[in-house]
């Protein structure tokens, strides 16, 4: 199979910055997943977990998910980004939840030691019932990656396209490549290809795509977290470094702000750099590397210490935060006004 099935439900891989962190969603998420719809949550930074019996509900920071009224630490996996880590599969179980991930490099940004994970069984559910009449619609399953040759197949085994990535569904030719990219919904499961063709075969655009990590590069294991790409879409990650073997400058990223600063929670929004990093306030965007001549406040915004809104225009803050920031102030401004 050409699919590698990274991990169901656990990680992120292509994000949209209608606020710094907030993130598109490819394709409707689950229906049943609550959401607390606390607008504050779109200036947290990027911490994604997955939530649920099944780890079925992914939320893009720690914010969100526990606005949807979950228990972070009984309910919820943390899911770093696959783009930290590599295409390396020795999957494991971690911790009391017995959190899923595809590595121990994968475990340990999310926090876990190799005393703290085990194998899973190396096993494959089989089917249930009889399936052959059904039409040839391969998938990928689980940690394990158990193959399937129809929806029937997985179905009866136990799973669900949820669970699944879809194989390549054509007779085209790909060029034999190594390429990689990681295909599918922020904060649900990535699917990754040895190449975008590959993706595309197998129903992914570019736009959900991210690109992998070439094998020949060999990054310093420092989780300094960034979001890089053009919005709306965006991809995490685990450092500038990555970012750059995946094709991304400097100047195309946003750095995260440094979790250990000891930041207020005053929300005064400030967008900085040539793309219009977003950060909800100073201290946060000071933190990521940012001085205060690289920021400008978000137009129409209160700041919690003060009674009155910041109205400076629009049109100034472009001027001031460069033209690859304009797309995002003006967002900023509709939001706002």
């Amino acid at each position: 199979s050409t699919t590698f099935f990274l991990l169901s439900t656990m990680f992120l891989s292509r994000s949209s910055l209608a606020a710094l962190f907030a993130f598109a969603v490819f394709g409707s998420a689950n229906a049943s997943c609550p959401s607390g719809n606390d607008p504050n949550c779109a200036w947290e930074p990027f911490n994604p977990y997955s939530c649920g019996a099944d780890l079925e509900c992914p939320y893009t920071t720690r914010c969100d998910a526990e606005a949807a009224g979950y228990n972070i630490e009984a309910d919820c996996c943390q899911s770093p980004q696959p783009s930290a880590c590599g295409l390396i599969f020795d999957p494991l179980v971690c911790g009391s939840k017995q959190c899923p991930y595809d590595n121990q490099c994968i475990a340990e940004l999310a926090g876990y030691t190799a005393g703290q994970c085990t194998s899973p069984p190396p096993t494959c559910p089989e089917a249930s019932k009889d399936c052959s009449g059904e039409p040839n619609n391969p998938y990928t399953c689980g940690s394990n990656r158990c193959e399937y040759r129809s929806i029937c197949d997985l179905e009866s085994a136990g799973f669900t396209t949820s669970d699944c990535c879809q194989d390549t569904r054509t007779t085209s030719a790909c060029a034999s490549i190594e390429d990689p990219v990681s295909c599918g919904r922020p904060g649900g499961k990535q699917c990754t290809y040895s190449t975008q063709c590959q993706a595309d075969a197998a129903g992914y655009s570019s736009n959900q795509c991210c690109n992998g990590i070439p094998a020949t590069v060999a990054c310093a294991s420092i989780y300094e977290p960034v979001v890089c790409g053009a919005d709306p879409y965006w991809c995490g990650y685990a450092n500038q470094c990555e970012a750059t073997a995946a094709g991304y400058s400097e100047a195309e990223c946003c750095r995260q702000p440094d979790q250990n600063t000891p930041c207020s929670g005053e929300f005064a929004p400030v967008y900085c750099g040539q793309i219009g990093c977003q950060y909800s306030n100073a201290c946060l965007a000071e933190s990521a590397g940012h001085d205060s001549n690289s920021c400008v406040k978000a137009p129409g915004t209160y700041s919690s210490s003060a009674d009155t809104a910041d109205t400076t225009s629009a049109a100034s803050c472009k001027a001031a935060a460069g033209a690859g920031a304009a797309a995002a102030l003006a967002a900023a401004a509709a939001n706002f006004a």
